[in-house]
């Protein structure tokens, strides 16, 4: 079996037209839904992604496909990716998802190698990231590999997270919860952006969504990585400490430098917590200092 070819129809509904992007384990095509194209909708075109069909971890790959259309096809947010249904036709298993114009933050922040993107920029996207993964934590998800790659801006200004197959409840044990030792086996997440606790597999927190959007504030703000993109655990092991960006206030800094925490203890615990004290504007600093000492906020 080969990987599913440009002009293919799967289910007999979805046209494959386009390649838009292709990975180890998936490839995301841009399509045609020929229900949506003769009920003449506005825009009959989505995104299919469809699990490489080779390889020793398919079988597991596609089990996470599946779980995540059934755990996030109701969600519904202007900073998350809209996902519709999975599928299997018989040859390919795919998912599909809203279609996306634009590029991801990755893209943005490889065009400007060591570059920072400017702090309005920065922050804009902090909150868009913080209000999709705010939501998905009211509704008792975390979503475990939030990274560049995984946030995109559209071409209209919006932020979109992307990406789910990592989503667990938290503080799911991992010798209970069968999609936690599955993630595991499989080798999903991206040791540059998960904390050392979801590295050594410890229950999901909140806070670890909240480590890494840190991270990805980090990397805006400075276009560097905060632990030169160590894992963690290593980070932890090597006792770094990032330096301090040049286009935050001290406050914001602390806030941040909360939010990096290598030790759970010491992070911030909420996405709506870190999001809300970073994204303050450095008048907000000033008028507090005026009448409260700054350590208090």
């Amino acid at each position: 079996m080969s990987t599913a070819p440009v002009r293919y129809v799967l289910g007999g509904r979805f046209d494959l037209v386009e390649v838009i992007s292709e990975g180890g384990t998936s490839t995301v095509y841009r399509a045609i839904d020929r229900i949506g194209l003769w009920a003449r909708e506005q825009s009959p075109e989505v995104a299919v992604k469809v699990v490489q069909p080779n390889g020793k971890m398919r079988q597991k790959l596609v089990q996470l496909l599946h779980r995540e259309a059934r755990l996030l096809r109701d969600f519904v947010h202007q900073n998350l990716v809209r996902i519709y249904d999975s599928d299997y036709d018989g040859k390919y298993h795919y998912l599909v998802m809203e279609l996306l114009n634009g590029r991801s933050l990755a893209h943005i922040l490889a065009d400007r190698p060591g570059q920072p993107l400017s702090p309005s920029v920065s922050f804009h996207i902090v909150r868009a990231v913080g209000q999709g993964l705010a939501h998905m934590h009211s509704l008792g998800i975390v979503h475990g590999d939030l990274k560049p790659e995984n946030i995109f801006m559209t071409s209209t200004g919006e932020v979109k997270i992307l990406d789910f197959g990592t989503a667990l409840m938290p503080n799911a044990s991992p010798r209970h919860d069968r999609a936690t030792a599955l993630l595991d086996q499989i080798g999903l997440l991206t040791p540059a952006y998960a904390s050392p606790q979801m590295l050594r597999g410890e229950p999901r927190a909140e806070s670890d969504d909240v480590f890494s959007l840190a991270v990805v504030a980090y990397l805006a703000l400075t276009g560097t990585h905060p632990y030169a993109r160590l894992p963690a655990d290593e980070a932890l092991k090597a006792n770094l400490t990032p330096a301090v960006p040049p286009t935050i206030s001290p406050a914001q800094w602390r806030v941040l430098a909360s939010g990096l925490a290598l030790n759970r203890r010491d992070r911030i615990e909420t996405i709506g917590d870190f999001v809300q004290r970073l994204a303050r504007p450095h008048w907000f600093y000033r008028w507090c200092g005026q009448r409260m000492p700054l350590s208090q906020n």
